[in-house]
């Protein structure tokens, strides 16, 4: 009878120690997704930024320097630069939407994919978007009269080409080390839910 109970304590302690290893695992594996959360929110942040300020700007930097012209200069600056303004838009939408994507109730190979997903999208914008700046920078011109071949307007251009080139290499840079973080903490998560 002895041996019985024993065995009987010894399942039930067995039972208790299985249960309280898989409450610490998911604690755990909920610690370790709260910083990656953290991450992926500052960035959903950042493209909501992204899609709200070129308008104000533009606002604030055309509108005391245009004066309206019933001329055809006028209208095809104002079509190029509506034309950037709105591609800008639909790629910041689409930005925000492959971050959106990245939920951390999906399982590990989901997210990796998302994040796959967003670091492509991130290097086609990077080597497209320097068309949509001379685009916008010849609409810019056309639609505030601004003398193109003048010494200064290629000096003022060459300091804007490169000042966006370093700009957005920066930003493709440091949204790149953001997401090998992500994946080295996602790593951890999976080595946790792998024991």
């Amino acid at each position: 009878m002895e041996i019985l109970e024993l065995q009987k304590m010894w399942q039930q302690y067995d039972a208790r120690i299985t249960e309280n290893t898989r409450i610490n695992k998911e604690i755990l594996k909920r610690i370790l997704r709260t910083k990656p959360e953290k991450r992926i929110q500052w960035m959903r942040w950042r493209a909501i930024y992204e899609m709200v300020m070129p308008i104000p700007i533009m606002c604030i930097a055309l509108i005391p320097n245009t004066k309206f012209r019933n001329e055809w200069d006028f209208y095809i600056g104002l079509a190029l630069l509506v034309i950037m303004l709105a591609r800008l838009q639909y790629q910041t939408i689409q930005k925000y939407h492959l971050i959106k994507m990245i939920n951390f109730s999906n399982p590990i190979i989901q997210i990796r994919k998302s994040i796959i997903q967003l670091e492509k999208f991130s290097t086609k914008v990077m080597k497209v978007g320097f068309v949509d700046l001379i685009v916008g920078l010849v609409g810019i011109c056309l639609m505030c009269k601004i003398p193109v071949l003048t010494k200064n307007f290629a000096l003022v251009t060459i300091f804007i080409i490169f000042s966006s080139v370093v700009s957005s290499y920066y930003h493709h840079k440091k949204l790149k080390n953001k997401l090998n973080k992500l994946n080295a903490e996602l790593d951890e998560i999976e080595e946790l839910e792998k024991e």
